[in-house]
């Protein structure tokens, strides 16, 4: 049988590299983003490649569809597709909405919202071809109770809450019954 994929995103350090890691003890195929990290990043697909698993670890923005697009290309190339979608990249912005900049607020919903809807755009066709996907979004449960000092972060979180669940009714047991669309708190 072959090698499952997963694709995790903000896997340079982490919850992210974590779970990345802890995928290649399963035995899976590992693909690996982020953004900023390179060094880090490649140290994790170090770790990763220790467990005899191969890694593509890839850094770019995936809150733009053309860098998620080449590396969802790659995945294909390498491993056939993802089977296992884990968007766990995500910023935050400490402070008042009042006090937040367009520019900033732009940042934070093409990293934390836009990501999550390119991922899954994009991973989504593979896993109905296969009858069976995996597709978890991590939000912090700030999202859910709200918390000082973060009030934007609410309404980004909000909407990856909403994306999943359409997700999970679009693309879900009735199309194929192994999917699994989960919300992860942290």
């Amino acid at each position: 049988m072959p090698r499952k994929t997963v694709l995790v995103t903000g896997a340079s350090r982490g919850i992210g590299k974590a779970v990345a890691v802890k995928f290649a003890k399963k035995g899976y195929n590992v693909a690996i983003s982020c953004v900023h990290r390179e060094e880090q990043l490649m140290q994790t697909r170090k770790e990763i490649e220790s467990f005899q698993v191969p890694c593509l670890a890839y850094k770019g923005d995936m809150g733009d569809m053309a860098c998620c697009e080449e590396l969802f290309l790659k995945i294909k190339k390498m491993f056939g597709g993802v089977d296992v979608l884990v968007n766990n990249a995500g910023i935050s912005y400490i402070g008042l909405l009042q006090d937040m900049t367009p520019a900033d607020w732009e940042r934070m919903l093409r990293t934390n919202l836009t990501s999550v809807f390119n991922c899954c755009k994009l991973a989504v066709p593979y896993m109905i071809s296969q009858k069976q996907g995996k597709n978890c979004q991590y939000i912090f449960c700030m999202g859910r109770c709200g918390r000082l000092l973060r009030d934007s972060l609410l309404s980004h979180q909000s909407g990856i809450n909403a994306l999943t669940k359409a997700l999970a009714k679009g693309a879900g047991p009735q199309q194929y019954p192994g999917q699994c669309n989960c919300l992860r708190s942290h």
